[in-house]
């Protein structure tokens, strides 16, 4: 399956962005450590997870999803498409004051705001990104750029940005444990984990270390674990016959009722009530595959174009 994937960076300035078009397909729980998403939907309906929180979205809605903030998506009918735009936290330095970092609130469109100018310039301004990213001539990289900053500081401007100080800068050796224990967590997720065994693993005592887990990611230790296992039960969930039990017990639940109740809390349905939901026409052969389109596939150059030239 080809990926049609655009991206740009431009290092100097901690700048870059990957973006694409994609069908809807299924549930993929994911979150980005360090990347802005900025979801807008395109074509149909899409039922969009952000958080504890659900939204229904329909054409032209725009949603952003700050960092760290786990969040996936469904689609309603067939032939659901969005277009999924990243950029990353050190965008936001020059605008931060020292040690924190700036999350951007409250960046979602309903009925009453869809069409406002605001979301409209969000709209014309990560359409731009696309098509130039999508042209071969030696100026589409400084194009893409401009237009990747007017939308970073439209979003910063006009959405309130603020400083998030439960996230500070960390120094290198500080990245390499924090590192040490995701790498740990992503192959043992499944077992029995304390906050003291990762004291022991990196050498330091569970206390600073919750600290220092909290800082840098913006989420408990124990919060960030069942995320990763529910991220883990919901690919199972799609991609085996697996009973529910067994998909408890194999992805670190402690029983069907833990799963229950987390999933629940998380998603606010039950996991059988979420697979009875999910039809096979609307699930992709891999957990993590992304059905991209072409920029230039002509159903997006006509949504491309609308956002570009609306007045």
């Amino acid at each position: 399956m080809a990926e049609y994937k655009y991206k740009a960076e431009w290092p100097d300035e901690g700048l870059y962005t990957d973006c694409y078009v994609h069908q809807v397909t299924n549930f993929r729980y994911h979150w980005h450590s360090d990347d802005f998403e900025l979801n807008i939907l395109l074509y149909g309906r899409q039922h969009f997870y952000q958080g504890s929180a659900l939204y229904d979205l329909e054409e032209n809605d725009v949603v952003l999803v700050n960092p760290n903030v786990g969040h996936a998506s469904y689609c309603d009918p067939e032939g659901t498409i969005a277009f999924v735009l990243h950029f990353p936290v050190s965008a936001l330095k020059p605008f931060t004051h020292k040690g924190s970092r700036l999350t951007i609130p409250s960046c979602l469109t309903d009925a009453s705001t869809r069409n406002t100018p605001v979301y409209r310039k969000i709209r014309m301004y990560a359409a731009q990104i696309l098509y130039y990213l999508n042209q071969n001539d030696v100026f589409a990289p400084s194009m893409a750029k401009a237009s990747l900053q007017l939308l970073i500081g439209t979003l910063c401007r006009e959405f309130a940005a603020e400083d998030d100080n439960a996230v500070q800068e960390t120094d290198e050796e500080t990245q390499k444990i924090i590192l040490t224990v995701l790498d740990y967590l992503e192959d043992h997720y499944s077992e029995k984990i304390s906050l003291q065994d990762i004291a022991a693993l990196t050498g330091y005592n569970r206390t600073y270390l919750s600290t220092l887990f909290h800082q840098c990611l913006g989420i408990r230790f124990y919060d960030y674990l069942m995320r990763l296992r529910l991220q883990k039960a919901i690919r199972d969930l799609l991609t085996t016959d697996r009973s529910l039990t067994e998909i408890a017990l194999n992805n670190g639940f402690s029983d069907l009722k833990s799963f229950n109740t987390r999933f629940r809390e998380m998603l606010m349905i039950l996991p059988s009530e979420y697979r009875s939901r999910i039809q096979e026409s609307t699930i992709s052969p891999e957990y993590y595959d992304i059905q991209s389109i072409p920029a230039d596939d002509p159903l997006i150059e006509k949504k491309l174009q609308e956002f570009m030239f609306l007045q």
